[in-house]
């Protein structure tokens, strides 16, 4: 019977033995995805830098004047606080602008690259500070990601890159770059969305003054507003390229979408204004239009509200039948 005894005794403690060993890799395995999961993901298609701004010294003017300084042309500089309140009667922002600007060379270049480069050509970014805080912030796309939405341009987009932080610095010496707690998604959809009418190569001009009368009249009754515009074909000319008979770039902007998407993500201005190109290239017969669609909205910021998908989608939808009822 001792011997029983003994041998309950020491199965005991060797099961409580293991049961404690168990319980203490279990609890290091809970700690380590603990700390996995506390880890900030880097967004490699945003680059956001935020700087101490409780002096307020900082705003999107000094930021415009260090693009400027840095060779690059301001389109727009639209402080969205004012339309916020007034349309919706609340923001949750001291500072909202949406930001549009292009490098006069490098934009250039991009284009004579690859045509559908112009719907970066200005690229967008949101400077923002929200209500109570004391740190101003500005949202602009990577390299990375421009070339995900429209293709190889070589060293072109690194360089545009580099060329807005160094504005960036310029503009907000102490800005360190913000890590976002998403990364982007996937997404099996088209980033851009391109329509095409047929036209003979000396009618182009002529199709083109009728394209634009219905597109700009059918931007208000669907939300939208032209918040610039840029004959882009007379910069190139300028630079000595003449391989379009126009290239048109409209800032496109529908306020309720970035009104709604900005309350979590105010980050999303890199997508708004949003440029739509409408051009024709010399000696071809065929007028292009094309945009970024709202699946980059959804990949790159990650998205899950349905009401907010929905909201992009809807506003995608409408423009997409006024450009069909254009060309048709």
């Amino acid at each position: 019977m001792k011997i029983f005894r003994v041998i309950a005794v020491l199965i005991l403690l060797l099961s409580t033995g293991l049961m404690a060993k168990d319980v203490a890799v279990k609890d290091i395995k809970a700690k380590v995805e603990a700390k996995a999961t506390d880890k900030k993901v880097t967004n490699e298609d945003l680059v956001v830098y935020e700087a101490d701004n409780s002096d307020g010294k900082l705003s999107p003017k000094t930021i415009a004047e260090s693009l400027k300084k840095a060779g690059f042309v301001i389109q727009v500089n639209r402080d969205m606080n004012g339309p916020f309140k007034k349309q919706f009667e609340k923001s949750s922002f001291d500072t909202y602008n949406l930001l549009t600007a292009y490098h006069k060379e490098l934009s250039v270049k991009l284009v004579a690259k690859n045509a559908l480069s112009g719907i970066f050509v200005p690229f967008s970014a949101s400077i923002y500070q929200k209500t109570g805080e004391k740190s101003l912030h500005i949202s602009f796309l990577s390299a990375k990601a421009l070339t995900k939405i429209v293709g190889d341009n070589g060293e072109l987009y690194k360089e545009l890159e580099k060329k807005i932080r160094d504005a960036v610095k310029d503009a907000m010496p102490n800005a360190k770059e913000e890590v976002l707690g998403y990364a982007p998604v996937a997404i099996k959809e088209k980033l851009v969305s391109s329509f095409s009418m047929e036209v003979e190569d000396d009618e182009a001009e002529d199709a083109k003054d009728e394209l634009s009368m219905v597109l700009e009249s059918g931007l208000k009754p669907i939300g939208f507003i032209k918040a610039g515009f840029n004959s882009f074909d007379m910069v190139m000319s300028d630079a000595k390229n003449d391989d379009y008979d126009f290239y048109d770039a409209y800032s496109l902007c529908k306020l309720k979408v970035i009104y709604n998407i900005a309350i979590t993500h105010p980050e999303a201005g890199a997508f708004a204004p949003c440029t739509m190109v409408v051009y024709h290239k010399v000696k071809t017969d065929k007028i292009t239009i094309a945009f970024p669609n709202v699946y980059n909205w959804f990949s790159t910021l990650a998205l899950k509200d349905q009401k907010l998908k929905d909201l992009l989608l809807k506003a995608q939808k409408d423009m997409t039948a006024l450009i069909k009822s254009a060309i048709e």
